[in-house]
This record gives C-alpha cells, structure tokens and sequence, in this order.
C-alpha cells in the first residue's frame, strides 16, 4: 500500500486502478493515522488491482529494476519521502524476509538498507548471492573494468573509483563495514579509510546514480567471476613482509642496458626497495600507496620516509618509459619477477 500511487505505472486498467485509490481513500486518516495493511482488500475490483500490479512486478526481467521505481533514491538518501515512510520500507522488508524467494530476496538486496543487518544498529550481512569471495576481489579495480564501467562517476578521481569500488565489492561479499572492508584489502591510510567513500556515497545520492553503481558493480562482478580465480588475500600475506632479494636484484640489473649518461645508477639498496614495491603491485593487484613498508626500516620515520620518496620516483619513471629507456628495460624484468612469484605463492 505505501508505494501506490507510484507502482501504478507498473501496470493496471484504470477501473481497477480507481478501485484502489477508491479503497485507500476510504482507508486513509482514519484514527489521525496513515492506512498500512499487508491484507488483500475486501473490494474485489480493488484486490485484483493490486494482485496484478505485483504480478508484473514479480515477474519482470530485472527484478532490482522493477522494485528500485518504487523505493529508489529515498532509501538511500533518505530524502523525497517523509523518515517514517523509509522506516516502514525497512521494516516490512526485514519482517517478511523469510516469506520471500531468493530471487526476491537478491533484488532488494541494494534497494533496503536494513534489509540484511544482524539485528537493530548491527553490521551488515554479506549479500545474498554474491558468488564472489572477498579474497578473490583486488584491492585496486583492474583499471580496464573501471574504465568500462565506472566512467559515469567522471566528479570522482579514477583512483578513487578503483579503491572505492574494491571497498565496495568486498563489503558485499563479506558484510560489515565498509571501514572493515577496507581494512580487510589492506587500505589503511589512518583515519581516512571512510572520507573516500563517504565522498563517493554522496556523490551517488546528489547525483542519482545509486542504481546505476550498483548495477556496474553486478557487472563487475560477473566478469571478475568469469575470469580466473585469484586469491589476492594469500598473495598479499605472503609479500606483507618481502623484498626483491639482493641477488636476484643483481640478476636483473646485470641485463639492463650500459648506462652512458651521467644520470645515477639504480644499483643502489635504496631502488632495490623501491621496486620491491612495484613488484607488489602487480603481484598483488594493490595500490602503490598502500605497498608494505620494508619492516627493517618500517619503525625509523626518517627512513620510510626516504623509502616512500625513492619510492614515488621509481614509480614515476616505469611509468614514463618513453622517456626513460633505462627503466623501459627494466620494467619488464620487474613484471616478469611478479608473474613468477604469483605462480609460486598460487601453487602452495
């Protein structure tokens, strides 16, 4: 009853539509209080009224689609309809939950906040239906999914995009928080784990596009599910604590070209540790910002700070090969090192 008029262009004939606003405004302000009824009308034009509309709605294509025209922005940005009409959403929703298929139940999923909490204030539940486990979602979104998907969200920084919708992905699959979520994939800049998806959370309710991140996250998903299985949890417990090993980075710079200009050699410790770090990302799907500090030199501010420098700059060069023929060669020994550390730590 709380969606009408809203469901009506769902689909009814006007007579039984006109039974039902007949039945409601019988109903409504009686005692001082609106009408909510989960019973069928007594007037049978009225009953059939309702019984087809939500028979379209049942069996539509795209049931999440079907049900967010009815509660769409208002459940998330608790606004467009009065507080105690997105608490009656929320209510029935969770009292009726065992009542509803699962087809039902993975629809409005995204559409009811509370419709998957442990209890009143509790933590989330993980959706139902996901498919996807948490360690199977990179820290930082493959950059070509969040191209092909996330460009709607142009008002937010691409990397923004990519660590907000792996934060995102992970909470559906594991519940929680999203503070949680974000801890779980390793991103832990202190006391900053929620401004970025603060931010992009109300950038989805200003510009209303809830629905549609949702729905690029249903297609994130099912081409991460597609694709092969990754444990990127395992992969970044097993580097939390490793670095390019003095050997095997003496193997790599003996294949590097001669340098002939005057610029400084990269033989040095300090660029051992730095591409230790771009080993990390692409074994590990992370983001460079979030690279483990070497732990001989995590506990000395004045040395991780010069890690995190070297660190930057290294960076900056593999990305600009063009420009930098040296570190055009040694990128991809450094990519080759990765994919052979990733078929180790997978094998075990």
């Amino acid at each position: 009853m709380i969606c009408w008029p809203r469901v009506q262009p769902v689909g009814t004939t006007r007579p039984l539509a006109e039974a039902v606003d007949r039945h409601l405004a019988i109903h409504d302000g009686v005692d001082s209080r609106p009408y909510r009824s989960t019973g069928a009308p007594v007037d049978a034009f009225a009953c059939a009224g309702l019984l087809q509309v939500t028979d379209r709605i049942l069996t539509a294509g795209d049931l999440r689609e079907a049900l967010s025209a009815l509660a769409p922005e208002e459940n998330r940005t608790r606004s467009g309809i009065p507080p105690t009409r997105h608490l009656i959403w929320d209510k029935n929703f969770k009292k009726h939950r065992s009542a509803c298929s699962e087809r039902f139940q993975l629809a409005a999923d995204t559409t009811v906040p509370t419709f998957r909490r442990t209890g009143k204030g509790g933590l989330r539940r993980p959706s139902t239906g996901v498919g996807l486990r948490p360690e199977h979602i990179p820290a930082f979104l493959p950059q070509a999914l969040a191209e092909h998907h996330l460009n709607f969200l142009s008002a937010i920084a691409p990397k923004m995009r990519r660590r907000s919708a792996s934060v995102f992905l992970v909470r559906r699959a594991r519940g929680g928080s999203l503070d949680e979520a974000a801890q779980f994939l390793g991103i832990n800049p202190q006391g900053k784990r929620n401004g970025y998806t603060q931010l992009l959370n109300r950038h989805l309710r200003a510009s209303g596009t809830a629905r549609d991140f949702e729905q690029a996250l249903d297609t994130i998903t099912a081409e991460l599910l597609a694709g092969p299985v990754i444990d990127y949890q395992r992969r970044r417990e097993a580097l939390a604590t490793w670095t390019l090993e003095p050997e095997n980075w003496q193997h790599i710079l003996a294949q590097l070209p001669v340098l002939t200009s005057h610029r400084k050699p990269i033989s040095d410790d300090r660029r051992r540790l730095a591409v230790s770090a771009y080993i990390w990302t692409r074994a590990t799907e992370g983001e460079p910002d979030f690279a483990p500090c070497p732990p001989h030199i995590a506990p000395d501010p004045a040395l991780r700070a010069v890690w995190t420098r070297e660190r930057h700059n290294v960076f900056h060069w593999l990305r600009t090969t063009d420009y930098q023929p040296y570190y055009g060669a040694l990128k991809p020994l450094l990519e080759d090192h990765a994919e052979h550390l990733t078929k180790v730590i997978d094998r075990r």
